[in-house]
Parts: structure tokens; sequence; C-alpha cells
């Protein structure tokens, strides 16, 4: 039976580990107690290579989801028996840019897309070593054991980190058109699904997972007008705002027809939101991600689009969490351009 945190198997192996997550930063920063990477919003994913050098890749559902990417068949000769890995599977665009809408088309179209859409698997932690668990010991010494332990080739690799100066880092993805930065505490240890604030992330654009309570109707040949979302704060579902905006013809059928399962007749918070149009109302299991400019200080969402379905997320994980402001950090730096030549990606 897999627990809440981690499941140990034969010989003390893990058969599944739920992932470690960030934090909200207020703004990008730079400090020696941090080591700065690209966050590449690709599908997080555990990758398991057991005593006998099978792989398994493992999503953040617990879900096994190896026969999706046989890329990564071939991985085990790549890393040491008895290995864990943690990462992301990305897909990446003509610029070398993550594209996520890209990895969702290959991993619903599978195999038949192997060649058009191939997949990288980025790690970026070690979290077991010939058996033996790392995540007690400090990200620094875990991240040196991993360059060590991990031969790159096209569908594996170990992205770079860059030391101390997160805030040129993070001008380099703006320039770069990339998502935005994660700042690991150099002594952080690995707990497994908790969010940590040893972990920060600083994103260009605000992203993050809600869970859908209900829908507006739609105009003339629409199937629904706006998405009610809600996320938990304080262990409460707490309503966010309506999301009316990006969806495509796939999304919104496949939404469509979720909110049709998921259907009731009443709302599924306590006490209801305040509503002005009449809603189809659905058991709050759906989520999906957001992109929005920032929070209102009533708790609303401000300019939300729909970015995609996340049914690898359980609705759970949905939680508002707060900015933290790094007292230790030096802030952005006045006129300092980036140097786009030191950062390999």
């Amino acid at each position: 039976m897999v627990t809440d945190q981690l499941a140990l198997g034969v010989d003390d192996l893990p058969t599944a580990i739920r992932p470690m997550w960030a934090v909200p930063a207020v703004a990008p920063f730079s400090s020696r107690d941090y080591l700065f990477e690209v966050k590449w919003d690709g599908l997080r994913c555990l990758l398991f290579v057991d005593r006998a050098g099978r792989v398994q890749l493992q999503d953040r559902a617990l879900r096994d989801i190896t026969a999706m990417v046989p890329e990564l068949r071939r991985a085990g000769a790549q890393v040491p028996p008895g290995t864990v890995l943690d990462g992301e599977l990305v897909a990446t665009d003509a610029q070398g840019r993550p594209d996520r809408q890209a990895l969702r088309r290959r991993l619903a179209g599978g195999t038949g897309l192997l060649q058009a859409v191939p997949l990288t698997y980025l790690a970026f932690d070690l979290l077991y070593l010939h058996g033996r668990p790392l995540l007690r010991q400090p990200l620094q010494r875990r991240r040196e054991r991993l360059l060590r332990a991990v031969t790159t080739a096209a569908s594996l690799a170990v992205p770079p980190h860059i030391e101390e100066d997160g805030v040129e880092l993070f001008d380099a993805c703006l320039e770069r058109g990339l998502e935005g930065v994660v700042a690991k505490h150099r002594d952080s240890i690995y707990v497994p699904g908790q969010r940590s604030p040893f972990w920060l992330k600083v994103e260009a654009v605000r992203r993050d997972d809600f869970v859908v309570i209900g829908a507006t109707p739609g105009g003339p040949g629409q199937p629904f007008g706006a998405l009610l979302v809600a996320c938990y704060e304080d262990g409460r579902l707490q309503p966010c705002g309506a999301v009316a905006g990006g969806f495509d013809e796939e999304s919104a059928n496949e939404v469509t027809r979720r909110l049709a399962e998921l259907e009731v007749p009443a709302s599924p918070l306590r006490p209801p939101p305040v509503v002005t149009a009449p809603v189809r109302w659905c058991r709050p299991e759906l989520v999906v991600r957001v992109r929005y400019s920032e929070w209102s200080p009533e708790g609303m969402l401000r300019f939300p689009i729909f970015d995609g379905l996340r049914p690898e997320v359980h609705p759970a994980e949905c939680v508002r969490t707060r900015p933290r402001m790094v007292v230790s950090g030096r802030a952005r730096r006045a006129n300092a351009g980036p140097d786009l030549a030191r950062f390999p990606f």
C-alpha cells in the first residue's frame, strides 16, 4: 500500500515517492545560500531504476507512465542500479523552449507521435543511489552525486544550476521566454509530499492549479461560459473566481465531458459562493492550470486564463500558498542586464 509520502518494497527500495514542492517567492533574488535552476514547466516525474536495471517512470499522481515514454527504456544504462531521480519530462519547440502543448499531445497520442515529438527527462535531484537513501543529505551533496551518477544522452540529461546569481538567471529566462526560476537552499533535505520553504519558485507568469467547482452557461455554440475555480486555504475549499479564456476545442470538449460526469445539484462549497448567473455545479475533482496576473485583495484571481487540464494532480494539492520574502538574499539590481552566454540552456 502506498503511503502519502513514500512506500518501500523489497530490500527497502522505494516503489513510489511523492515529490517535494516549492512555494512562491515574492520576487527574484540572489544569494550564496541557494542554488538556482530553470523552471522548465514540464511533467513532474520520478524515474526509478531497480537493482536489475529496469526503468519505471512515475508521475506526481503515482501512476506508472513508463509505457508512454519508450525513449527512457535504455535509461538504465545511463544510471546506476537502485537509483531514484526527481525531474521533469519535457518537449521543446524549434527554439529549444519547453512546449507544454506538444507534451500534452505526445502523451495523449502515445508512441504514434514518438518521432514528431521526442521527450527528454531532465533530472534535477537524486533521491536514492545504489539502493541507499539520500533524502536527508543536503541538496548540494545530492547535486554533486547526481552529476557523477548520470550519463547524459538525448532522452536523459541533468540541467545545469547557477550559484548565487538568481536575479541574472531570472532575467535570462525572461529573455528566452522561459517559465522562471526555482531557488533551492544548499542545505535543504528532501521531504516527500511536502511544500518546503527551502525551495522557492519565481515565475515570470503566475501559474497555479485550481479545482473546478462549476461552470456558467455559454453563448451560442459554446459548451460553457466560464469555469468557477477554487483552492484550499487553511483546510477549506475557497472560491477563487471565474476562468473564461484560453480554451481550444479539444480542451473545451474534455471539460464539458468531465462536467457532465461530476455534475451535482448544489454548490460543493459551504457557504456557497455569491454568483450573478446560473451555475452548473460539479464535484470538486477536476483540476485545471490557470495563468493569472495576481490575487485581488478579496482573494480572487485577476485576468485568469485557462492553461490546461491537470489529470495528474490530486484536488487536495491545490493549496493557496503565500509568497515568501527572502531576507538573506539580494534583490534585483538596477539596470543589470543578463549575460546570456553564462547560461547554457
